[in-house]
């Protein structure tokens, strides 16, 4: 019975292997995203751009700044174009050596032209989920979800993205 306490023991010990990993300092990245809205007056998809940096504390904890094209959307007498500037939290937990999984939630700073929104600019909630995986030691890619909310419509961003890591 001891050896079995001791060797639970060991192996939830390795689970903090990942923390003492040199995984912390500044990175710059860019991604090709989707943008789909499901708002009941304008249904449509585009493709844009997010190019971000940020700084990572560790393993754990993130901060970015991001800049997104918004795409263009056009349905019958609807339309909207848009640029965001971003501000996030990311809270994240490695797996094992090269993958983490990660949340975020921030505040963006939108500019539309068109008449889809009320306004022409505002700041609302930013949301999302991702994976990262380390392909080499300063070289990463990462898939990852967010809503960005414009007013009164949500738009649904998915983003395939490639980071440096100083």
């Amino acid at each position: 019975m001891p050896f079995r306490k001791f060797a639970i023991a060991s192996l939830i010990s390795l689970l903090s292997l990942p923390a003492l990993a040199d995984d912390k300092g500044f990175y710059v990245g860019a991604g090709l995203t989707q943008i789909e809205t499901d708002n009941s007056s304008l249904s449509d998809e585009d493709n844009s751009y997010k190019v971000f940096a940020g700084y990572r504390a560790n393993g754990y904890l993130a901060f970015e700044g991001a800049i997104v094209d918004l795409g263009k959307f056009k349905e019958d007498n609807l339309d909207f174009e848009g640029h965001s500037a971003q501000v996030a939290a990311h809270v994240g937990f490695p797996l094992g050596q090269r993958f983490r999984l990660f949340g975020s939630v921030g505040a963006h700073a939108w500019d539309a032209d068109g008449n889809a929104t009320d306004d022409d600019t505002g700041v609302d909630l930013t949301y999302g989920a991702g994976v990262e995986m380390d392909v080499f030691r300063n070289i990463g890619i990462r898939a990852e979800y967010e809503v960005l909310q414009v007013g009164d419509i949500d738009l649904n961003q998915t983003t395939a993205s490639a980071f440096i890591l100083f």
